[in-house]
């Protein structure tokens, strides 16, 4: 299974779905199985401790019986006996009743370990070991404490301890406190080396219970693994289950749906194929809503079809229109001049005249043919497109050349020059001619569009990677009706003879020729021409 999702380039719905529902139920699986060991342990723990607690409350109770009613009644016994250094261990000793019930109580429940220890017993086999000296000293340090309870590692195995404290009474020193009031009965079977010379309320021992924890851990931890398996297993047939039945009703009419769009795309499937279903599901919506879909593409497939013979129609129309007028351009402004270059040879040919209204004659029509000759060679210029001359030159450069060819014009109309030049501006790979041809016939226009007086302010500045030159006048602004108009061939507003309505023809062309653009702003206090050029070709 694995080696297949490896394999598997792009997985399904059906197996993503089935996938993130198997994480989920994993996860969760995992989750509930770990919440479960914790909670039986937790269980096991607490019954362990509450059956501590009672075998320790049962101790404790013998051990007070002893201390409280069996030893005085012993005393008073040898007393009456007259045997006052005698002491009967078995009946008066609160260590060996306990220590003896709880071994007889270890033949039918072997697992509990009851000690009773100190760290300086009458009895050396009570003496306590390493765990119990600790716990001595815990109690001997907390004495607000009277017992602990936890678990421990005792002969490499986990065990739940329940610990008391042995607190000296006034009847414990009878046998444990001065040595020459303690009965020599004691003396004779311990020796003198005990622990004597207690005082009241010390801790003077500790009693424990302990119960090992391992075979109970053990088995709360296999039974969280047994239902972490059953769920595991339960898991991957549940995978299988969901996996075939989501691909059965989700991923197969998907794969339909997506297969039909695809031959659709490729063009092997008709357009306006009617996919037929009876769900009444989201399936079914979806299959309803690709019909409708594919129904509407059809008919936009149809409309669009014939906005295309339309628009075909129209491009037609619109190049016609376009010839038609530039031939109407071309026609006027050729035949201005050719009128006059008939009537001046009419004149010649039919009227006698003298040497210099001959020659007045024959200035007319050479100037006619001149202004002919130089109408041809724009329309030669703006058809052509002649390839550019690129060289690296210098914005500022070219504008000031084109300055000093027009200084004469400029200073004649009383026009003031502002220059806004930038010197950060680096240089551009471009045709500097042509560039100088555009600036001129923007600067011409600015100049002839005031009327007397005005300012003509020429900047240039750096921006986004692109260099801009403006040129901008202080005229009365061009109508807003004809502003989409001034870049068509032939277009102007100036009179017979003094344009022929190409010049912003070629330097559109021209800026465009170097992939750049020209803008226009105007208003009724000026008009702003903007030259955007690239640094590079």
């Amino acid at each position: 299974m694995l080696k297949y999702f490896m394999g598997v380039k792009k997985f399904s719905l059906g197996l993503r779905f089935s996938l993130t529902v198997g994480v989920i139920l994993f996860l969760f699986c995992a989750l509930f199985s770990t919440i479960l060991y914790h909670y039986l342990k937790a269980q096991v723990i607490k019954d362990a401790e509450d059956k501590t607690m009672i075998i320790m409350t049962q101790v404790k109770a013998l051990g007070g019986y002893v201390k409280d009613s069996l030893r005085p009644r012993m005393f008073d016994i040898l007393k009456t006996i007259k045997s006052e250094n005698e002491f009967i261990i078995e009946a008066m000793s609160t260590t060996h009743v306990n220590l003896q019930v709880m071994e007889r109580f270890n033949k039918d429940l072997p697992e509990y370990v009851y000690k009773r220890v100190s760290d300086k017993p009458l009895n050396t086999e009570n003496t306590a070991d390493t765990f119990h000296l600790g716990m001595i000293g815990y109690f001997t340090e907390n004495r607000n404490k009277q017992s602990w309870q936890g678990i421990v590692k005792i002969d490499e195995q986990e065990s739940l301890v329940y610990t008391r404290s042995i607190i000296s009474d006034h009847s414990c020193l009878r046998c444990h406190g001065s040595p020459g009031k303690v009965p020599k009965a004691i003396f004779v079977k311990y020796g003198k080396s005990g622990n004597f010379g207690w005082k009241e309320n010390m801790v003077v021992g500790v009693e424990s219970v302990s119960i090992p924890m391992n075979v109970a851990f053990a088995h709360v931890r296999k039974v969280a693994i047994d239902t972490f398996m059953f769920g595991i297993s339960t898991l991957g047939l549940l995978f299988l289950v969901l996996y075939g039945t989501f691909r059965h009703i989700v991923t197969r009419p998907l794969n339909n749906l997506s297969g039909i769009f695809r031959g659709i795309a490729r063009g092997t499937e008709p357009l306006g194929r009617e996919i037929p279903s009876n769900r009444k599901d989201e399936i079914g919506d979806l299959t309803e809503s690709f019909n409708i879909l594919a129904r509407h593409l059809l008919e936009a497939q149809e409309k669009l079809k014939k906005a295309a013979e339309i628009e075909k129609q129209m491009m037609e129309t619109e190049k016609l229109a376009a010839l038609g007028q530039l031939s109407a351009g071309v026609a006027h402004e050729i035949n201005n001049p050719l009128g006059g270059i008939r009537l001046c040879f009419n004149n010649l040919m039919n009227t006698g005249m003298d040497v210099d209204t001959k020659r007045r004659h024959i200035e007319v029509i050479n100037s006619g043919l001149d202004r002919i000759q130089n109408i041809v060679k724009h329309l030669l210029d703006v058809s052509k497109n002649s390839p550019l001359n690129i060289a690296s030159s210098s914005i500022d450069r070219i504008i000031e050349n084109v300055l000093a060819l027009t200084e004469y014009i400029i200073s004649k109309k009383g026009i003031k020059i502002v220059k806004n030049l930038s010197c950060d501006v680096p240089e551009l790979m471009v045709d500097s001619n042509k560039l100088e041809q555009v600036f001129l016939n923007l600067i011409i226009n600015a100049a002839q569009a005031m009327d007397g007086e005005g300012v003509l302010t020429i900047g240039s500045f750096y921006e986004a990677g692109m260099c801009n030159v403006s040129v901008t006048d202080t005229g009365k602004g061009i109508p807003y009706e004809i502003v989409g108009k001034i870049f068509d061939p032939f277009f102007t507003t100036k009179g017979v003879g003094e344009g022929t309505g190409l010049g912003l023809t070629m330097s559109k062309a021209i800026v465009e020729q170097h992939g750049g653009e020209i803008a226009v702003e105007t208003s009724d206090k000026g008009t702003t021409f903007t030259v955007i050029l690239p640094l590079t070709q």
